[in-house]
């Protein structure tokens, strides 16, 4: 009986649990012993984490501000920029300090080439040393034109007079460097026939995936001088 009497005045916990608790008396009944739970310290790898944690949380948020930023500036400084256009003749674009960029078909002045990206667009061809071919008709034995003359030709102003004829390859390598350039964001874009960039990469998504014959000649072109009149016309098939 006395054992009984003795283990009712304590909360029914296990001797080798008590380690966890601390003791507290009542004020009531001294000899009740009452048992608090002790509040055990937070390991220090778990402290180590929580401040890891925090720390990347913070740089986050700062390089999603500063990124947001740096990509605001630069399209309130594209936009600033002055047109793509180089005047009505070859001879204004030559003033002005433009040169005919063969991946847009068209004068440009140095804020709207890539003429790091062009010089690689010139070497993607199947010409021995990687030009690609210029047609006078949708022949393949009709005249080539070099990119000189093609790029005189911008100066004509019947628009049949600008006729250019180039593969359905050519079209597609040149949707690709485009869409290049326009990821490499170092220029202001023009892209000649389409009202904006999303209109061109629709366009280029769509040919492409037609998966049209690479060395068919499809494609009729017309050099310009950095003005968004129609660029190119397709055959209907």
């Amino acid at each position: 009986m006395n054992s009984l009497s003795s283990s009712a005045s304590e909360p029914f916990i296990p001797k080798h649990d008590k380690d966890g608790y601390s003791e507290a008396r009542s004020s009531d009944d001294e000899d009740a012993d009452i048992f608090i739970p002790r509040t055990r310290p937070r390991g220090r790898l778990v402290t180590i984490l929580s401040w890891i944690s925090k720390v990347v949380i913070i740089a986050l948020a700062l390089y999603s501000v500063i990124t947001l930023g740096i990509s605001a500036a630069d399209r309130i400084h594209k936009a600033a920029l002055p047109p793509c256009y180089c005047g009505p003749t070859v001879t204004d674009a030559i003033s002005k300090g433009c040169k005919f960029d063969s991946l847009a078909t068209s004068w440009l002045p140095a804020h709207c080439r890539d003429d790091q990206l062009t010089a690689l667009f010139e070497k993607a061809g199947p010409g021995p040393n990687g030009e690609w071919m210029y047609h006078e008709s949708n022949s393949s034995s009709s005249r080539l034109f070099t990119i000189d003359e093609m790029a005189l030709m911008a100066d004509r102003a019947d628009p049949k007079e600008r006729d250019v004829w180039v593969t359905v390859d050519w079209h597609n390598s040149h949707c690709f460097y485009t869409l290049v350039k326009q990821a490499r964001g170092k220029t202001k874009m023009e892209y000649t026939g389409f009202p904006s960039a999303q209109a061109h990469a629709e366009h280029c998504a769509v040919v492409m995936t037609e998966r049209k014959a690479g060395k068919r000649i499809l494609v009729q072109i017309e050099p310009g001088l950095g003005d968004p009149r129609p660029g190119e016309t397709w055959i209907v098939e």
